[in-house]
């Protein structure tokens, strides 16, 4: 769909950022806009009329429940070309790892055909995620996989994560962006992406038998690792302000000892989940302010299941959810309703989701478009509003989400990438959505203008229109694609 992609000089015309003093959309269309911008990626052609033909509940109810939904049988064929999104992560090691057998160095042919290798990884991986989020139609499902991938965030580039992190989104985070949160949550503590990004395949106790052997504290460093139990507190349960102790982080670094990999040579060797009672700390410990049994695989699934069903965990994932969904500074109202929900249906995301879309404070008209899109969302709406679907592979998409600031699979902190308006929105973003726009325009045909109406109606203040109109048509694409009522969603 796009031959290159080259950003030109600064292109700033000022009526695009004019907010709008007045709207032309008809209050039923500017509710299931609302709708269709918070549930999906952005609207395509024809989705307006289609929700207002069924109704917005039904389509909520289709969009939790996507396993009912017609597949897009495009969609997975073109998946079916991706060889390394369907492989196994043994499979990846294997073809793509850094060659086994303990060498510190490569030779630059083993250099070269190893960055060639994820290159190839990465490119498919970001390939499958624009391919969904631009043709799926189960897209609530894409939503929340890219919301809990972000929740749940491991860097692609860290060590042997590069043949680990496709199989973490395709089988840890995937499968249960809108089933149990508790089931989420274990996915995530057992894949070898998570385990190694946050270094707990390294967590062990230093008093534990394999501790005690000269020749594997010869090989490493030996001691307890907390990583990632500071993360699966602070970010995945309960919170920075949950109420545990830094005494606490301690604590279930102790219990997470020996939940790893397995600890072959090469990247074969950590391909696969492994417990090690060998390296595990047996005894009792006092965690949250309680007494904790010591034990071996169930004292990590009891921990699992305290931070899972804690009240803290509730909140923050209500808060995370209402803050993504509704407004940065989610309104503490539905906070509460979110987490009582989340607790009295044991973590069930889409009971959760149920309840949000359902709520007044989502309906609120105030909330409507005061969003600012991150660079990812931004891209994939303007395919989606253009009717537009990406023909070879996605290079250069890629490359215009990177240059904005959000290349795929890379952020390099466990906290994700943000979903405010304060990471996105400035001069230099909005310039670079301009210029992407304008990169845009020139791979759309004459009707583009007529098919973004169709697709965001009749949304459009009088300036916008305006400037559109007495502009030339080449132009007239790039214009919408960069006027407020898009940028915002």
């Amino acid at each position: 769909m796009l031959k290159s992609l080259k950003f030109g000089a600064a292109f700033i015309i000022a009526a695009l950022f004019i907010i709008a003093t007045s709207s032309a959309a008809r209050a039923d269309d500017a509710q299931i806009l609302h709708l269709l911008n918070r549930l999906t990626f952005g609207p395509e052609p024809g989705d307006i009329e289609a929700v207002r033909r069924i109704g917005t509940d039904a389509y909520i109810e289709q969009q939790l429940h996507p396993a009912n939904l017609h597949s897009n049988a495009d969609l997975e064929n073109r998946l079916a070309q991706l060889p390394t999104v369907n492989a196994s992560i043994t499979e990846l090691a294997e073809q793509y790892g850094k060659p086994p057998g303990g060498k510190k160095e490569l030779d630059e042919e083993e250099k070269k055909q190893y960055a060639q290798g994820i290159k190839t990884i990465a490119l498919e991986l970001g390939e499958a995620k624009i391919l969904r989020a631009v043709e799926s139609p189960a897209q609530l499902q894409e939503v929340m996989t890219d919301f809990w991938f972000n929740h749940f965030n491991v860097f692609f580039q860290k060590g042997a994560d590069p043949v680990l992190t496709t199989s973490y989104e395709r089988d840890a985070i995937r499968p249960y962006a809108l089933g149990n949160f508790r089931q989420l949550l274990e996915a995530t503590a057992r894949h070898p992406a998570m385990l190694f990004y946050l270094d707990n395949w390294e967590n062990t106790d230093p008093n534990s038998v394999l501790a005690q052997k000269a020749a594997f504290r010869q090989n490493k460093k030996i001691g307890i690792n907390e990583n990632y139990a500071r993360e699966l507190m602070e970010l995945h349960t309960l919170g920075v302000n949950g109420g545990y102790t830094q005494d606490d982080v301690t604590t279930l670094a102790h219990i997470l000892t020996g939940w790893g990999l397995g600890r072959g040579q090469g990247m074969e060797g950590k391909a696969t989940f492994e417990f090690d009672p060998n390296r595990h700390d047996w005894n009792n410990q006092f965690f949250l302010g309680k007494p904790f049994q010591g034990g071996g695989w169930e004292e990590i699934d009891r921990a699992l299941d305290i931070l899972a069903f804690h009240p803290s965990t509730a909140h923050h994932i209500a808060y995370q959810l209402a803050q993504y969904f509704v407004a940065d500074e989610p309104p503490q109202s539905l906070v509460d309703k979110l987490a009582a929900k989340f607790q009295s249906s044991q973590g069930n995301i889409a009971q959760v989701l149920d309840t949000l879309f359902h709520s007044p404070e989502f309906w609120d008209k105030k909330y409507y478009q005061n969003k600012f899109k991150p660079p990812f969302r931004y891209v994939i709406s303007t395919l989606r509003a253009n009717g537009a679907v990406p023909n070879g592979n996605t290079m250069m998409l890629q490359g215009a989400i990177a240059q904005m600031g959000e290349p795929l699979y890379r952020c390099l902190t466990p906290n994700g990438y943000s979903n405010t308006n304060d990471q996105w929105l400035n001069s230099d973003a909005i310039l670079k959505r301009v210029n992407f726009a304008k990169a845009l325009a020139q791979f759309t045909n004459d009707n583009a203008p007529q098919t973004m109406e169709a697709a965001l109606g009749e949304n459009w203040s009088d300036n916008t229109l305006k400037t559109v109109q007495n502009a030339e048509p080449k132009l007239q694409p790039a214009l919408l694609l960069g006027s407020p009522e898009f940028v915002y969603y």
